[in-house]
């Protein structure tokens, strides 16, 4: 979804771009109407990195030329702190830029079904016109694939995170070394005329250490120098209150609320 939602003709003058807390912690939406312009929300996933939400970029400018005005990027510091990314998910990011079909089963069956084009009919148009229910929490609060299709449709490409899981892994965080050269050419990927606006998403207070929030002023100076930022979003909040989370890396649908709220007041107040 959020690939043809790159590459189709959009209204949107903001875009949102980042990993499953940027796709997740802010609504679209909302965001649209406290700042008075279309917001698109290209958020994906954490296993993917800087150099593939570039591609998601490139993709939205050349099918919207001179329409990017901001480019708001935002990260989780659990994501900022990995070093490589998962290739299974960047060769999917790619076979779908590219009008490929991920080749996961090299059968004879699946071989001949390839030469066929009956692998890229099931792949990319009965799997898009059969129902298939999620499992789990997505399952529960969005229903089928089509219907969460259709729910990120509907909210400019922002999703909520339907799980309420116990707070886990390590607060620790820091900025990945090959975050730098991986910024470097985000940057570059940023079309002329729009500004890049960067900001590392919201972890929960109880879950950190009390002197994380100048640990994340740091990071976030950091970063912004590395991408050559037209502006950093030091205004953001570091931490939330336990009870606007539904797991440590994303928010629940009150602290959505809450931080697209804060987001929009910042953008303002950084607008030139």
């Amino acid at each position: 979804h959020q690939v043809e939602a790159s590459r189709a003709r959009q209204e949107a003058e903001v875009v949102l771009i980042g990993d499953s807390s940027c796709l997740m912690d802010v609504s679209a939406r909302q965001l649209a109407r406290s700042l008075g312009r279309p917001v698109l929300n290209l958020g994906t996933l954490s296993y993917l990195d800087l150099n593939a939400y570039a591609l998601l970029v490139r993709e939205y400018a050349r099918a919207n030329p001179g329409r990017l005005r901001e480019l708001v990027l935002l990260m989780h510091p659990e994501a900022l702190r990995r070093a490589s990314p998962e290739p299974y998910y960047v060769q999917t990011l790619q076979a779908l830029l590219n009008y490929e079909i991920t080749k996961t089963d090299h059968s004879m069956h699946e071989t001949v079904a390839g030469i066929l084009g009956l692998s890229r009919f099931r792949d990319c148009c009965l799997a898009r016109l059969l129902p298939v229910p999620l499992g789990g929490a997505f399952g529960r609060r969005y229903g089928f694939n089509q219907d969460l299709e259709n729910y990120l449709t509907l909210h400019s490409g922002s999703l909520v995170e339907p799980a309420a899981m116990p707070f886990s892994g390590n607060a620790e965080y820091r900025l990945a070394g090959p975050l730098e050269r991986a910024s470097r050419a985000f940057r570059a990927a940023v079309p002329a005329g729009c500004r890049l606006v960067v900001g590392i998403t919201p972890v929960p207070a109880g879950f950190v250490q009390p002197n994380y929030p100048q640990d994340h002023a740091a990071m976030l100076r950091q970063w912004s120098q590395w991408l050559h930022a037209d502006a950093a979003l030091q205004g953001l909040p570091a931490v939330l209150p336990d009870a606007h989370f539904a797991k440590t890396t994303h928010l629940n649908q009150s602290g959505v609320a809450i931080y697209t709220t804060l987001l929009a007041s910042n953008l303002v107040g950084i607008s030139p």
